[in-house]
């Protein structure tokens, strides 16, 4: 069974935030406050981090229940022609 592109890129973006949250990018997040020191290095992961955080909350959600819905509809389709 071949996987729907939709599923394929939300697991990506939570694969990828998982990731990083092992990764310690969570206490990078502070630098983008101010509230921590740790150079560019630790600003970009936090950044990284933060965008990570969006794309699993945010994107990823509507990403599988629009590939669930392409699924459903497609198989509606099929039925009827």
């Amino acid at each position: 069974m071949r996987r729907h592109p939709f599923v394929i890129a939300a697991l990506g973006l939570i694969a990828l935030f998982v990731g990083l949250h092992l990764g310690g990018g969570r206490e990078s997040v502070g630098v983008l406050s101010g509230t921590v020191v740790g150079g560019p290095w630790r600003m970009g992961l936090g950044v990284v981090y933060t965008l990570a955080w969006f794309g699993a909350v945010l994107v990823a959600p509507v990403l599988l229940l629009a590939g669930l819905a392409d699924v459903v509809l497609g198989r509606v389709r099929r039925v009827r022609h």
